[in-house]
């Protein structure tokens, strides 16, 4: 019966695979938008292109690639490969052991790509009218950076 259960453990080649393939689409969307906006900086553009912003909006896509990356990666490692790889050949971060080791590490990946993916609404309402819902990527991000200082001195 547990031998039948361990055999489970092999729907996480399908979710390495997916994870993988959305960091892929993920990555060709923002080399796409980072390419149209340095075509906008070349030419010159119109006065509505505004290409620091799509450059923004272009490492947004990359971060959640590597996000997707990183989970991916790191679920293939605990799942698939096990403890008895030799670890020598992997690169430092992905020399994961556990469940809450990877937590943390996805955890921090998520505060850069927040931090990231609220640039360009920052800056938009710095320009603009700054509202309140402007200030809550930021909150959130303070809010994430606390709890993972909390969970990391226990």
């Amino acid at each position: 019966m547990f031998e039948r259960l361990l055999k489970i453990r092999y729907i996480a080649i399908v979710i390495v695979i997916l994870a993988v393939l959305h960091a892929i689409a993920f990555l060709l969307l923002g080399i796409k938008l980072a390419f149209q906006s340095y075509a906008h900086v070349i030419t010159g553009g119109s006065t509505e292109a505004r290409p620091g912003l799509e450059l923004l909006h272009s490492l947004d896509f990359l971060f959640v690639s590597m996000v997707l990356l990183v989970l991916g990666l790191g679920i293939a490692k605990l799942f698939l490969l096990g403890p008895n790889v030799e670890e020598a050949g992997l690169p430092i971060w992905l020399r994961i052991n556990s469940i809450s080791e990877l937590k943390v590490l996805l955890w921090e990946t998520v505060l850069t790509t927040l931090l990231i993916a609220g640039l360009p609404g920052l800056v938009t309402g710095l320009f603009g009218d700054l509202n309140w819902t402007v200030l809550v990527i930021p909150t959130a991000i303070l809010v994430l950076a606390l709890s993972l200082y909390f969970m990391k001195k226990t």
